[in-house]
Protein backbone atom coordinates (compact mmCIF):
# COMPACT_ATOMS: atom_id res chain seq x y z
CA UNK A 1 0.00 0.00 0.00
CA UNK A 2 3.12 2.25 0.71
CA UNK A 3 4.12 2.01 -3.08
CA UNK A 4 0.77 3.15 -4.65
CA UNK A 5 0.78 5.91 -2.09
CA UNK A 6 3.90 7.25 -3.19
CA UNK A 7 3.46 6.33 -7.16
CA UNK A 8 0.29 8.72 -6.55
CA UNK A 9 1.76 11.16 -4.85
CA UNK A 10 4.87 11.33 -7.66
CA UNK A 11 1.99 11.41 -10.42
CA UNK A 12 0.51 14.74 -8.88
CA UNK A 13 3.61 15.95 -8.39
CA UNK A 14 4.50 15.60 -11.91
CA UNK A 15 0.87 17.17 -13.26
CA UNK A 16 1.20 20.19 -11.10
CA UNK A 17 4.88 20.85 -12.89
CA UNK A 18 3.57 19.59 -16.24
CA UNK A 19 0.03 21.62 -16.77
CA UNK A 20 1.34 25.10 -16.20
CA UNK A 21 4.35 24.57 -18.12
CA UNK A 22 1.97 23.02 -21.37
CA UNK A 23 0.13 25.61 -20.81
CA UNK A 24 3.00 28.33 -20.71
CA UNK A 25 4.31 27.18 -23.73
CA UNK A 26 0.93 26.74 -26.19
CA UNK A 27 0.74 30.68 -25.09
CA UNK A 28 4.51 31.64 -26.46
CA UNK A 29 3.49 29.60 -29.49
CA UNK A 30 0.23 31.35 -30.19
CA UNK A 31 2.06 34.57 -29.07
CA UNK A 32 4.96 34.08 -31.39
CA UNK A 33 2.53 33.04 -33.95
CA UNK A 34 0.30 35.83 -34.10
CA UNK A 35 2.88 38.79 -33.43
CA UNK A 36 2.16 42.00 -35.66
CA UNK A 37 5.38 42.23 -37.49
CA UNK A 38 4.18 44.88 -39.70
CA UNK A 39 5.97 47.86 -37.88
CA UNK A 40 9.26 46.89 -39.95
CA UNK A 41 7.19 45.53 -43.06
CA UNK A 42 5.42 49.42 -44.08
CA UNK A 43 5.21 50.11 -47.41
CA UNK A 44 5.67 48.99 -50.89
CA UNK A 45 7.44 46.78 -52.07
CA UNK A 46 7.45 44.95 -55.69
CA UNK A 47 8.89 43.65 -58.61
CA UNK A 48 9.20 42.65 -62.48
CA UNK A 49 10.71 40.65 -64.68
CA UNK A 50 10.38 37.16 -66.83
CA UNK A 51 9.40 33.55 -65.91
CA UNK A 52 10.54 30.68 -67.88
CA UNK A 53 8.35 27.98 -67.84
CA UNK A 54 8.53 24.93 -68.29
CA UNK A 55 7.55 24.61 -72.39
CA UNK A 56 10.39 27.02 -72.92
CA UNK A 57 8.45 30.08 -73.27
CA UNK A 58 9.04 33.34 -71.33
CA UNK A 59 6.00 35.17 -69.30
CA UNK A 60 6.49 38.93 -68.08
CA UNK A 61 5.48 39.31 -64.23
CA UNK A 62 5.00 42.45 -62.39
CA UNK A 63 4.07 42.11 -58.49
CA UNK A 64 3.96 44.41 -55.88
CA UNK A 65 2.61 44.21 -52.13
CA UNK A 66 2.10 46.67 -49.71
CA UNK A 67 1.96 47.01 -45.94
CA UNK A 68 -0.03 48.55 -43.87
CA UNK A 69 -0.90 48.62 -40.23
CA UNK A 70 -0.58 44.22 -40.11
CA UNK A 71 -2.07 43.97 -43.11
CA UNK A 72 -0.94 43.68 -46.66
CA UNK A 73 -2.71 44.38 -50.06
CA UNK A 74 -0.92 42.34 -53.18
CA UNK A 75 -1.66 42.31 -56.63
CA UNK A 76 0.27 40.01 -59.71
CA UNK A 77 0.56 40.23 -63.03
CA UNK A 78 1.30 36.44 -64.68
CA UNK A 79 0.49 37.80 -68.45
CA UNK A 80 -1.92 37.04 -68.68
CA UNK A 81 -3.45 36.56 -65.01
CA UNK A 82 -3.69 38.64 -62.61
CA UNK A 83 -4.20 37.93 -58.80
CA UNK A 84 -5.43 40.26 -55.99
CA UNK A 85 -5.17 39.13 -52.45
CA UNK A 86 -5.22 40.89 -48.89
CA UNK A 87 -4.87 39.80 -45.39
CA UNK A 88 -2.66 40.28 -42.33
CA UNK A 89 0.39 39.76 -41.52
CA UNK A 90 1.44 37.49 -38.36
CA UNK A 91 5.10 35.83 -37.54
CA UNK A 92 5.74 32.51 -36.98
CA UNK A 93 7.90 30.27 -34.81
CA UNK A 94 10.97 31.76 -35.65
CA UNK A 95 10.14 35.15 -36.02
CA UNK A 96 9.72 35.53 -40.05
CA UNK A 97 6.92 37.55 -41.46
CA UNK A 98 3.80 35.39 -42.51
CA UNK A 99 0.78 36.64 -45.03
CA UNK A 100 -2.41 34.91 -43.87
CA UNK A 101 -4.97 35.47 -46.81
CA UNK A 102 -8.02 36.29 -46.37
CA UNK A 103 -9.68 37.82 -49.51
CA UNK A 104 -8.02 36.79 -53.16
CA UNK A 105 -9.49 36.30 -56.61
CA UNK A 106 -8.04 35.73 -59.87
CA UNK A 107 -9.01 37.17 -63.55
CA UNK A 108 -8.02 36.65 -66.63
CA UNK A 109 -7.35 32.99 -67.14
CA UNK A 110 -9.16 31.07 -69.81
CA UNK A 111 -9.83 27.27 -69.98
CA UNK A 112 -7.35 27.12 -73.53
CA UNK A 113 -4.87 29.12 -72.26
CA UNK A 114 -1.18 26.98 -71.20
CA UNK A 115 -0.16 27.65 -68.66
CA UNK A 116 2.79 26.21 -66.94
CA UNK A 117 1.04 23.91 -63.55
CA UNK A 118 3.99 25.73 -61.56
CA UNK A 119 3.04 28.63 -62.34
CA UNK A 120 -0.65 27.84 -62.16
CA UNK A 121 -0.38 26.44 -58.86
CA UNK A 122 1.36 29.34 -57.42
CA UNK A 123 -1.34 31.49 -58.47
CA UNK A 124 -3.95 29.84 -57.12
CA UNK A 125 -2.08 29.52 -53.28
CA UNK A 126 -1.58 33.02 -53.54
CA UNK A 127 -5.43 34.19 -53.87
CA UNK A 128 -6.62 31.32 -51.66
CA UNK A 129 -8.18 32.00 -48.17
CA UNK A 130 -6.16 30.69 -45.37
CA UNK A 131 -3.18 30.37 -47.28
CA UNK A 132 -0.13 31.21 -44.92
CA UNK A 133 3.12 32.31 -47.12
CA UNK A 134 6.56 32.64 -45.27
CA UNK A 135 8.38 35.77 -46.40
CA UNK A 136 12.15 35.07 -46.36
CA UNK A 137 14.29 38.21 -46.04
CA UNK A 138 17.06 38.63 -48.57
CA UNK A 139 18.76 42.16 -48.76
CA UNK A 140 15.83 44.51 -49.15
CA UNK A 141 13.83 42.17 -50.73
CA UNK A 142 11.37 39.54 -49.57
CA UNK A 143 10.52 35.94 -51.19
CA UNK A 144 7.67 34.51 -50.63
CA UNK A 145 8.64 30.51 -50.01
CA UNK A 146 5.39 29.13 -50.78
CA UNK A 147 4.54 31.01 -53.85
CA UNK A 148 8.13 31.94 -55.03
CA UNK A 149 7.37 35.24 -55.56
CA UNK A 150 10.39 38.78 -54.97
CA UNK A 151 9.08 41.88 -53.84
CA UNK A 152 11.65 44.30 -53.39
CA UNK A 153 11.44 47.84 -50.81
CA UNK A 154 10.63 50.75 -53.01
CA UNK A 155 12.33 54.26 -51.63
CA UNK A 156 9.98 56.00 -50.15
CA UNK A 157 8.42 58.98 -52.15
CA UNK A 158 7.38 62.16 -50.36
CA UNK A 159 4.00 62.96 -49.72
CA UNK A 160 2.53 66.42 -51.15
Amino acid sequence: MNASFETGTASKRLLRVMVPTALALWAFVAMGTTTNYSANLDGRYSSTGQVLLSNGQLVQVSQSVVFNDGRFYSMTRNSPAIVEASGRVETDFLGRARLVVEEGQISGIAGTDELDEELIFNLFYGKHKGARITLEEVGACLYGVETQQVYCAEPAVAQL
